[in-house]
């Protein structure tokens, strides 16, 4: 562009701003808008033009000047035409019209203050306005430029710089990049014009490939950079800048002193660069051929483990075949107990109501024979008193009552046995043979009822064996999952059910056969008190044993060697433990004599039963408890004065035997529950408030016959040497002091009992006196 052209531009665009100038402007005009003529016309702006149209509108801001996005719409409907009246007659209608003037300043005052409200919030979205607008200009420039186009243009404006600047017009501020190209042209021609420089200058250039000169422009351009940085930092640090720009890339092996300053690059640098861009090519390749290397390995092992997947996918399929069928059977089996299991706890539950009604009869009519004796021994010391007639009642129970004593002591004569016997010893458990027909026919009924329930379940299913043979099949296929599943924690659950339905009549406390008419237990399997003895006893306890593997390591890690004191702890213990609650009798000699050896043997044969067991400990308690109320409801010894006691067959008697066989009911609970609490019950609760004080109005040969057979039943671990327990008997050993001071030691006879007195009281270890 020639300095002609410049002139006309610049007086063309004078001429514009004055002709600007000279047009009347008013506040609220309506500016010209070219940035909207030119999108009207479908021209899209470039940077320049949207920059402008901001700065336009910003200083509309500042000047408080109104400009609106949009032209307002003007309501034709709400103009009028005012008409002025020119004749001015004076008329009424002068008279009645209204001065606008005060109402037409009131609402340009509205209107000055809805502008500057509209003003004040134009300044507060100005921020987000303009973001909006840079977003805008951003997403317009992408879409209408690429990268390559973006890339060219930057080429062809430093080129065009360059060539600019080196024909001496450079820009504002960018004068340097001129500054090597006329010190060579000034040394190669010192006595050339000016003109003749720059003409050269140009040529030489354009002589060059467009690579050249875009090289020589960013040299040129770096070397610039680096004077400007230079001229803006303090002195000190001028050096170190110049130096830093200066220094050759890392690796190069050149130092800042040899560079150039400004031109092209030398050979040397050329040189470096290739050298290290040759070093970082090797590098790179050999990297890659690690990689490639690696990359085969990993190709070779996984080629054979593809192999070895092929080779094992029979095996896998056969695996999942099985799992899936197992699957599906172990579905259908916990649905099966789901449907069975409530049936199965129903019966058993009413099962133990029978039984528990069957003993409660038994105990209630042993309870009221003692209130009626009671009552009649009562009636007979009132000799003077009236008596009121006999109840029908009271004399059919005192007749069935001495029927039943007349049979055992025939027994007892036909076994020769009723010279070892005491009246009271024996337990009243005898019922007619029409009750104990209906008794055994219910227990019956309900053995029917127990095979009927998984009688519509195939083998697998209904049957112990059938069930452990699966899992047994599951445990020899694949042990490792089998241990993984916890498998030995389910099984107890799984054949409970089954186990509990065999033994839904099963009362250990009763004989394996009842023959006579008042046995009270079940007949059938249900009286087999011996589980041992059973075939699902013997399926559980070859579970998983196979002849190769019966070591003891082989036991150790066998998952399944707690599986049968599982279902002891699980299932038969919760069982005596309601047997004991509803059935037992503490009284009866001979269901707690069974009762303890049965558990005296499973403490013995199954480990697992120890004191941490809950159901063993729920027992014991369970146990206890019964024995404390049988002391409180079941001793009653009356009190008479010593006149009137008979001989064995009396009322005191048989109630005191009756005492007396339940203290060593009690003690023979000793080595399975706790001495502190079996001492209490039968030295504390028993002997020190119900036996002393029946012996205390007993003749002096019945009283020590009475206490020798008291010692005699205590348990030999009781009469050690300072024991808790012979300390406790402190009231027992002064009842037999004080009977040995009454005796006469010259009678013969009582010589012997004084005799028999201190070796009673040797055996408690106290001397006598």
């Amino acid at each position: 562009m020639s300095s002609e052209d410049e002139d006309t531009h610049d007086d063309e665009s004078n001429g514009r701003s004055q002709s600007k100038q000279q047009q009347p402007h008013h506040r609220f005009s309506k500016p010209q808008d070219n940035f909207k003529m030119c999108l009207e016309n479908g021209v899209i702006p470039d940077a320049a033009m949207i920059h402008a149209a901001r700065k336009r509108r910003q200083k509309a801001r500042e000047q408080g000047e109104f400009i609106p996005v949009e032209e307002p719409k003007e309501d034709k409907s709400k103009k009028r035409t005012v008409q002025e009246d020119g004749d001015g007659d004076g008329s009424d209608e002068d008279d009645d019209r209204i001065d606008m003037s005060a109402i037409t300043g009131a609402k340009e005052r509205e209107e000055r203050r809805e502008q500057f409200n509209a003003i004040q919030r134009e300044d507060s979205d100005a921020e987000d306005s303009d973001i909006e607008t840079k977003e805008w200009e951003n997403q317009q420039i992408r879409k209408g430029v690429t990268g390559a186009q973006l890339v060219s243009a930057q080429q062809e404006s430093i080129i065009s710089q360059y060539l600019m600047q080196s024909s001496g017009r450079p820009a504002s501020g960018n004068g340097h990049f001129s500054q090597t190209f006329h010190n060579n042209s000034n040394r190669r021609d010192r006595g050339a014009t000016s003109g003749d420089d720059e003409d050269g200058t140009l040529a030489g250039l354009r002589a060059l490939t467009t690579a050249e000169l875009l090289e020589q422009a960013y040299a040129t351009t770096s070397v610039g950079l680096a004077k400007r940085l230079g001229q803006s930092k303090p002195r000190s640090t001028i050096g170190g800048n110049v130096a830093q720009l200066s220094a050759p890339s890392k690796g190069g092996g050149m130092t800042g002193e040899s560079k150039p300053t400004g031109g092209p690059r030398m050979p040397q640098q050329i040189l470096t660069q290739l050298t290290e861009r040759h070093r970082a090519t090797v590098e790179l390749h050999q990297k890659h051929e690690d990689d490639i290397e690696h990359i085969t390995k990993e190709i070779k092992l996984l080629q054979m483990d593809h192999l070895s997947c092929e080779q094992r996918a029979p095996v896998a399929a056969a695996k999942y075949r099985f799992y899936q069928e197992f699957r599906c059977y172990v579905t259908d089996l916990v649905e099966c107990l789901n449907e069975k299991v409530p049936l199965v706890a129903a019966l058993e539950q009413r099962t133990l109501q029978l039984m528990g009604r069957h003993s409660a009869m038994l105990i209630e009519r042993r309870r009221q024979d003692v209130r009626d004796q009671a009552k009649e021994m009562a009636d007979a010391c009132k000799t003077t008193a009236k008596r009121l007639p006999d109840d029908p009642e009271r004399i059919r129970r005192a007749a069935e009552r001495e029927g039943r004593r007349t049979r055992r002591r025939r027994d007892r004569e036909k076994n020769e046995t009723s010279d070892s016997h005491y009246d009271g010893m024996s337990s009243d458990d005898e019922i007619p043979d029409m009750e104990a027909a209906r008794y055994r026919a219910a227990l019956q009924s309900a053995e029917l009822e127990a095979r009927d329930i998984f009688s519509d379940a195939a083998e697998a299913y209904g049957e112990i064996e059938g069930i452990l043979g699966k899992f047994e099949h599951w445990r020899d296929h694949d042990m490792p999952a089998y241990r993984d599943a916890y498998v030995s924690l389910c099984l107890p659950k799984i054949v409970g059910p089954l186990i509990r339905l065999q033994h839904i009549t099963w009362n250990p406390l009763v004989p394996a056969l009842d023959s006579s008419a008042g046995g009270g237990g079940g007949g059938g399997s249900g009286a087999v008190s011996d589980f041992e003895h059973e075939e699902w006893f013997r399926a559980v306890t070859l579970y998983g044993c196979r002849s190769d593997s019966a070591s003891e390591a082989d036991l150790t890690d066998d998952p399944d060697v707690r599986l049968l004191p599982t279902i002891v702890e699980k299932i038969f213990l919760p069982k005596l433990t309601a047997l004991c609650e509803q059935y037992w009798d503490p009284l009866s000699t001979t269901q707690t004599l069974r009762l303890v050896r049965l558990l005296k043997r499973l403490v013995r044969d199954y480990p697992s039963l120890r004191l941490t067991c809950k159901p063993l400990r729920a027992l014991f308690q369970t146990i206890l408890d019964k024995l404390k109320q049988s002391v409180d409801n079941d001793v009653f010894i009356p009190i008479f004065p010593k006149q009137a006691q008979e001989a064995k067959s009396s009322f005191f008697q048989r109630q005191f035997c009756s005492g007396l066989k339940l203290f060593r009911n009690i003690t023979s609970w000793q080595g399975i529950l706790a001495d502190g609490a079996l001492k209490e019950l039968a030295i504390g609760s028993l002997l020190n408030r119900y036996l002393l004080n029946g012996m205390r109005v007993c003749t002096a040969p019945d009283a020590i016959g009475k206490a020798s057979t008291i010692v005699y039943t205590l348990p030999r671990v009781w009469l050690t040497a300072g024991s808790p327990v012979v300390q406790s008997m402190d009231q027992f050993v002064t009842m037999l002091r004080h009977l040995e001071s009454q005796l006469e030691p010259a009678a013969a006879m009582n010589g012997e009992l004084i005799e028999q007195i201190r070796k009673i009281l040797s055996s408690l270890h106290v001397l006598s006196a």
